[in-house]
């Protein structure tokens, strides 16, 4: 029903920092969105998780970000990574992250973590982390759809809410 991509995340060395399997939903204003069902694998050189709740991620490959929002219905988060590209085909989703991360929690309040690795940046790709950051925040006050659980970004077609969690690859 609906195919299934490799989300790839990669850091700036080129290293693979994470990956995943999901759902490819279809895009939506620009956006490309997978779904990743509760039970869904992740990986990464620490080792890895299963997901405990749903949720759907949005890649654009014009916005030096990507964002997750996740978690129980009535509790969503979000998790925004700011990249410095996102390349997005038929068969995969890759990103490099830069290391700096926007979170919203289920209350609505900002914070940010990883802010110390920024400082390993040459001084050019740090200042664009730092807009990208401040691009984030200032959608994020106005109420950009991008980051609202309810809008229609993070809607689940009827037919995806039955879909099973993927083993990590």
């Amino acid at each position: 029903m609906y195919p299934i991509v490799r989300v790839v995340k990669r850091i700036p060395d080129g290293s693979l920092w994470q990956r995943y399997r999901a759902h490819r939903l279809p895009d939506l204003h620009g956006a490309a969105r997978v779904y990743l069902p509760p039970g869904t694998g992740w990986w990464n050189p620490l080792g890895g998780w299963v997901t405990n709740s749903g949720g759907v991620d949005l890649f654009r490959q014009d916005l030096p970000f990507t964002i997750s929002c996740h978690g129980p219905t009535d509790a969503k988060r979000f998790y925004i990574d700011i990249v410095r590209s996102s390349t997005i085909t038929p068969e995969a989703i890759e990103y490099l992250d830069l290391y700096l991360d926007v979170m919203i929690d289920a209350s609505r309040a900002v914070s940010e973590k990883d802010e110390h690795q920024v400082a390993g940046l040459d001084p050019s790709e740090r200042a664009g982390v730092l807009r990208a950051r401040d691009d984030v925040r200032a959608r994020i006050a106005r109420g950009d759809p991008l980051f609202d659980a309810g809008s229609d970004y993070f809607a689940l077609p009827p037919e995806a809410a039955g879909l099973a969690g993927l083993a990590a690859d």
